[in-house]
């Protein structure tokens, strides 16, 4: 392979030569190849630490008089190099005779090498750092036989801890894995772990594993060191980490690159060798602006760049950061809180943005744009701010091109018409938007309430003159102490929608919501249903919920939103919620603001595992035992820490709380985020506790912190309606207290360390989650034979090959569905499985056994076995006492598995070797003395052959799939019914007059594969002796049994009865007979019963002691998962 011509000072450091002419040298690296000398091993212990391991050959051109040689090719193997040697000879080397000057010789070899990279290498044009990268990259799958598809992070150079001595490696980050290789003289490290492995990621820093990162999984702890920037590796690795955790969640989520985000043309970004690393950057810090800014989830950042603010409520220039993505344009401060400024503009309300003239006397309006937005905009006010001036802005010809763009491309693409769908002259709604329900159901006037109303009102008017109005608003300190006071009731829906970015939804997508609920109501779902039988307990104190208009409204909100996220549909929480924002809010307004709160406020919280909330739970355990690590004592003693996150948080304390009181922390919380459930639950925790300290058990506990929360009043409120005797009850705090109280003792957490616990917490929650669910799994199969360990490595492996492959796996916790049905293999895998793990697996016919095995087990003839049903085909074979192996031997070589046209059986092997010789001697013997026997051949032994075991296999799926009479049918399922229950019975007494006779064909095949199952496993010759006289005694039995060939009773528990529903006309086509059996019209004059099988080789201890004999299955799992990777690229 040619290279870019490069100086070399030291040839033969490090470096043999093999050839050599006057102007070129042919050398390989030393310690290439077998050698294993000490200067070998130091090299390549010397490449592997510093990451310089280059391609072992090499060419180097010199002229005689110069001290500096020139590398032109290198080659990976010496097949590659010698071709470029040859090249040189053919092709330079008479040329160079001709040149007088050494600097013309080497000129003219460096062009020639150069016009040939301009040929042929792509990569020509592409910088070093993208080079060396990409050879990272093809070193990581080199190392670990992973796919090419999967995509390199980031490396970095550290050291893993193996015992109590450091190797110095390279850990490579990708999507999906955590690898780490080390060669350290000859010694080669190799670790790869799935994200999805790892249960724990912490920095350490302890005597014996100083400034460390720890990675855990459930088998082991590996540390990793000496990194040259711990904290931006730390920052990586949790980011992949949460991303496999949000993948577990979600079941169906995977990553998938932003392409838009190679053609953007970006200015004064650090230059990043990986697109990958680049990509996730992009997008933890769009995540941290939508968190930021209250902005929809598929908000991406397009660049940040720093500015100054005019406001003109002050007239000041505020210094901070001006963020611009898709559909926004957004500002934050970095001045002190008392002057802290924020702005959201939304691009769809701009009209205008233009550059302003430099003012030579006022040097802060230098580099100026003004934004100017539309003079009616679908705002609720007619008071917003018209214009928003940014000056300071030094690359500001690129700011206003970039926003020109976003513009222009927005319109093309629809994205901002406002237009509500037109429903058409006949079409009329057969449900109309409904208004807040307290301006429909208003409760009864109480003078001094609607006085302390009207006065918040002037305040908040007040403050929409003076900073704007609607999302565009100037958002300060002053904001803050009046949401802290509570918003009034009529400005609840305005405030609530601009604080918590559901009007930016709302806006975005016109006529959504009445298309959603015409679909939603006339379907038929589990979710429709359960929010049906809940509609009557939401706030059912409230007027507007005792009548059928509210409960409508309740109802299409609640349905439409379970149709536009299915993988919520409905939790019981959400009803209480929806129910008080549909008091304060209009009906399409209250549907946005659940779809907020559900989807980007309380991620997770509502879904069937409610993982959300049992993730803050694990946040508020650690914060109390943070601030009061003696309560937190207590509380674990009790408990109780769950019962108080689950009930507080999911409902936002509506629950547990008089509404109009938690209405209070609702503000709090649309305009701060998740942090306020937290601070709140903390003061409530202190303020009760003593009184928590003394109680002696959970239920004293919880009616203790139920009382309190009950008795939280509003001071600007009606009085609690949740409680009809609130006169008598005793009043404990105030809301306004409460949470003035949770500001002032827990304002440092804030909502940047939540997301932060919650990542940690995830982590926890999820890896719980997957241990209770595969346990459970364990628990369903813990039936076939195998031991509890076996099965959960058997599982591993299972879950492992369906991530690798990417096939949807069904949904884990669909309550119509047994566990073990998540986790299912298709025929491929499990032939492999079955060669590797099983006795029977090993041969020529192993494929033959698990096509058959499989066949008999797959009884949804879904062409998967589900877990039970691999486990119960793993143990069956290997682990399982000899009556259950010999059952299912006897089964899979009775029809309708084994036809009369698999029978006949190649004896030779594909190199020539003959199989299981003896057993083929054997019946050579017994055929040339016994009889013909009728039934040997049927009418479509044409349609298959058993040398092809595959093609067998597929024929038993399209039999059964193939239009055939509804009788026929029945009778197949009859049949594989009978055979299955017989192999999954442990019975040994069971109940075998239903079990179909075998003929002496079906024997034959049958005894053969005995032979076949003992000649790989055993070279015993007594067992052999003993497999030939117990057959020897089978087939005295079978021409005993002619003498009594008798109808057998018909009942309806037995094959027969399934029979006898046939015409005749079905037995004279080679259907089977009343017993089960193919037949011809010729009578069956030779069979032999389960019963006569089973005791006959049973009676033989040799051929017991064969047949008991447990494989080693974790042991054999083990080998097959250290093949894992190469089985990938075979498949």
């Amino acid at each position: 392979m040619w290279i870019k011509p490069s100086e070399v000072l030291l040839a033969n450091a490090l470096w043999e030569t093999e050839q050599y002419t006057k102007y070129f040298i042919l050398q390989h690296r030393k310690g290439h190849g077998e050698s294993r000398g000490l200067s070998s091993l130091l090299v390549g212990t010397f490449d592997s630490i510093f990451d310089t391991k280059p391609a072992p050959y090499r060419i180097l051109h010199q002229t005689p008089t110069s001290e500096v040689y020139h590398a032109i090719a290198m080659g990976r193997t010496h097949e590659e190099i010698v071709q470029d040697w040859k090249w040189v000879q053919d092709n330079l080397q008479a040329t160079l005779a001709a040149f007088e000057r050494e600097d013309d010789i080497t000129d003219f070899v460096t062009c020639k090498i150069q016009s040939l990279l301009a040929t042929h290498d792509p990569l020509l044009d592409v910088d070093e750092d993208t080079k060396k990268f990409k050879n990272t990259s093809d070193k990581f799958h080199r190392h670990f036989n992973i796919p090419q598809d999967e995509k390199l992070v980031n490396y970095y150079s550290c050291s893993y801890w193996k015992g109590k001595l450091p190797r110095q490696g390279w850990l490579y980050l990708s999507v999906n894995y955590c690898c780490f290789h080390a060669l350290i003289l000859g010694v080669e490290s190799k670790i790869c772990l799935r994200w999805m492995e790892i249960v724990d990621l912490s920095k350490t820093n302890s005597l014996l594993f100083p400034d460390s990162i720890k990675v855990s999984t459930r088998q082991k702890d590996y540390h990793f060191s000496l990194f040259v920037n711990k904290n931006d590796t730390f920052g990586l690795m949790e980011q992949l980490l949460d991303m496999a955790m949000k993948g577990l969640i979600d079941e169906k989520g995977t990553y998938n690159e932003d392409k838009e985000l190679r053609l953007k043309i970006s200015k004064n970004v650090p230059k990043k060798a990986s697109f990958m690393k680049r990509d996730l950057d992009a997008r933890a810090k769009s995540e941290s602006y939508r968190l930021l800014f209250r902005l929809p989830s598929n908000e991406k950042l397009d660049g940040c760049i720093d500015c100054t603010l005019f406001t003109p409520y002050n007239k000041q220039h505020v210094s901070g950061c001006l963020f611009l993505s898709q559909n926004y344009i957004c500002f934050e401060s970095r001045v002190s809180v008392r002057d802290q400024v924020s702005v959201v503009i939304p691009l769809r309300d701009l009209q205008s943005a233009e550059r302003t003239d430099n003012n030579a006397s006022n040097t802060s309006l230098n580099k100026a744009i003004i934004i100017i937005l539309k003079s009616r905009l679908p705002h609720y006010s007619e008071h917003n701010e018209s214009s928003f001036l940014f000056a300071q802005i030094q690359d500001r010809d690129f700011l206003i091109n970039k926003i020109s763009e976003l513009l222009s491309r927005n319109i093309s693409l629809g994205y901002y018409s406002s237009t509500p769908q037109d429903l058409g002259d006949g079409d009329k709604p057969s449900w109309k938007f409904e208004p807040p329900l307290m301006t429909v159901f208003p409760l009864s006037p109480i003078p001094e309430v609607n006085h302390v109303q009207v006065e918040k009102i002037k305040s908040w008017e007040s403050h929409f003159n003076k900073y704007g109005r609607g999302i565009s608003m100037y958002k300060t300190s002053e904001l803050v102490n009046l949401v802290y006071e509570g918003i009034p009731d009529v400005l609840r829906m305005e405030i609530w929608m601009s604080f918590s970015g559901a009007a930016n939804k709302k806006a975005t997508h016109p006529g959504y919501y009445r298309d959603l609920v015409d679909r939603a109501l006339n379907r038929h779902s589990l979710a429709n249903e359960e929010i049906e039988r809940d509609l009557h307990r939401s706030l059912p104190e409230h007027p507007a919920f005792q009548d059928k208009r509210g409960i409508d409204t309740l109802r299409r909100i609640l349905c439409a939103y379970a149709l536009r996220n299915p993988n919520i549909g409905y939790c019981q929480a959400m009803n209480i919620v929806a129910s008080v924002l549909l008091i304060y809010c209009a009906e399409e307004e209250a549907f946005w603001l659940l779809t907020t709160l559900c989807e980007n406020l309380l991620p997770d919280y509502y879904n069937t595992r409610v993982i959300g909330a049992v993730v803050d739970q694990g946040i508020l355990d650690g914060l109390v035992a943070e601030h009061l690590p003696s309560l937190h004592n207590k509380i674990n003693q009790l408990g109780m820490i769950k019962m108080i996150s689950l009930s507080w948080f999911l409902t936002i304390y509506l629950s547990v709380m008089p509404y109009e009181s938690a209405v209070n922390i609702m503000d709090c919380f649309f305009y701060d985020g998740a942090k306020i459930i937290f601070q709140t639950a903390l003061m409530v925790l202190e303020w009760n506790e003593d009184g928590l300290m003394e109680c002696k058990d959970e239920g004293e506990a919880m009616q203790k912190l139920g009382d309190f929360l009950l008795g939280v009043f509003n001071t600007d409120g009606r009085g609690a309606i949740r409680n009809r005797s609130y006169e008598e009850q005793q009043r404990s705090m105030s809301i306004q207290t409460l949470i003035n109280k949770a500001y002032l003792n827990y304002g440092k957490i804030t909502t940047g360390q939540i997301e932060q616990l919650r990542v940690k917490h995830r982590l926890k929650v999820v890896q719980n989650l997957e241990d209770a669910f595969e346990s459970h799994v364990i628990r369903c199969v813990s039936d076939c034979y195998m031991s509890q360990q076996e099965l959960r490595d058997l599982l591993g492996v299972v879950r492992e090959e369906l991530i690798s492959q990417k096939r949807p796996m069904p949904e884990k916790h669909d309550p119509s569905q047994q566990p073990y049905e998540c986790y299912q293999v298709d025929f491929e895998y499990f032939k492999l499985l079955f060669a590797a793990l099983s006795p029977w697996g090993e041969g020529e016919q192993a494929e033959v056994l698990a096509a058959r095995i499989f066949s008999l087990l797959d009884e949804n003839r879904d062409g998967f076995l589900n877990f039970r049903e691999l486990a119960f085909a793993i143990g069956s074979t290997s682990v399982a006492e000899p009556a259950q192996r010999l059952k299912l031997l006897f089964a899979i070589h009775l029809p309708p598995i084994l036809t009369m046209s698999d029978i006949e059986s190649p004896q030779k092997t594909e190199e020539g070797h003959e199989i299981a010789s003896e057993a083929t001697d054997f019946f050579d013997s017994v055929e040339a003395s016994a009889p013909d026997v009728p039934g040997h051949h049927s009418p479509d032994d044409h349609l298959a052959s058993s040398a092809n075991p595959q093609y067998n296999f597929q024929r038993s799926f399209d039999s059964q799939s193939s239009v055939e009479s509804q009788q026929t049918e029945t009778k197949f399922e009859k049949s594989m019914s009978i055979l299955r229950n017989l192999v999954m019975s442990k019975d040994s007494t069971g109940n075998f007059k239903v079990v179909p006779w075998m003929t002496q064909a079906h024997f034959i095949t049958l005894w053969r594969m005995v032979y076949y199952i003992f000649d790989c496993q055993n070279d015993d010759d007594d067992v052999c002796n003993d497999i030939a006289a117990a057959a020897t005694v089978l087939f005295e039995l079978g021409d005993v049994s002619k003498q009594f060939f008798i109808t057998r009773d018909e009942s309806d528990d037995s094959l027969a009865s399934a029979a006898a529903a046939c015409s005749s006309t079905l037995l004279l086509d080679g259907s089977p007979d009343k017993n089960g059996n193919p037949q011809t019209p010729s009578e069956i004059t030779w069979y032999i019963t389960i019963q006569q099988f089973l005791a006959t080789v049973l009676n033989s201890p040799p051929l017991v002691a064969f047949l008991s004999k447990r494989a080693p299955l974790t042991e054999r799992i083990e080998q097959f998962k250290k093949r894992r990777f190469d089985r990938m690229h075979c498949l």
